[in-house]
């Protein structure tokens, strides 16, 4: 199954697995709208200058690939569910979701991928409204591990010391459980 990674989940994985994008057995797609903010947003630039160093390791999905399929109508259906006024049923509030994350959104739907995300209303939304599979990246890396792509060892931990350090977002109580019994290391990242 192919996993969709938003801006934050790239940020937060691309160093533990540099090859996420480039080897097939990580089963990772981005969108060119999740490519660009990652490169051109001031913040990114500022709070990780050292993503530059990853950039020809992400590749996107081309275009026709992302709005083949289904995504037109997907899309359309989110523009009008969100301009309607739907309610996120955990927050009472009504979801607002950015362009980006409607293009995300969109392309999850039409083309059946699991999304990781950080993004409690994007996860939310495609949770709540279209039952779509959610992973966060925490989940992800312990994927990794049972597949054995990824080997835990002190630098990458190093690495998950950093998300605390940079205000991650907290992971899921039972990622950081499966994660410390895969890895044999005790989690240190935001719970």
């Amino acid at each position: 199954m192919v996993i969709l990674c938003d801006t934050c989940s790239i940020l937060m994985l691309i160093r533990i697995a540099p090859d996420m994008f480039t080897d097939p057995r990580y089963e990772c797609a981005t969108i060119q709208e999740v490519y660009r903010e990652l490169f051109r947003t001031q913040k990114f630039k500022t709070k990780y200058p050292w993503r530059e160093r990853y950039k020809n390791k992400i590749t996107a999905l081309g275009e026709t690939i992302v709005k083949g399929s289904d995504f037109n109508l997907s899309f359309s259906l989110i523009h009008n569910l969100l301009n309607t006024g739907v309610k996120n049923k955990k927050t009472g509030h009504f979801f607002n979701l950015s362009k980006i994350d409607q293009v995300i959104a969109a392309c999850t739907i039409a083309h059946n991928y699991k999304l990781t995300t950080v993004d409690d209303d994007l996860a939310n939304f495609l949770v709540q409204e279209f039952s779509c599979d959610i992973i966060s990246p925490l989940g992800m890396i312990n994927d990794w591990m049972e597949k054995g792509v990824v080997q835990w060892n002190d630098y990458l931990q190093i690495i998950i010391e950093d998300w605390d350090k940079c205000n991650e977002h907290p992971q899921p109580g039972k990622e950081v459980k499966r994660f410390e019994k895969l890895s044999g290391y005790h989690y240190v990242g935001p719970k």
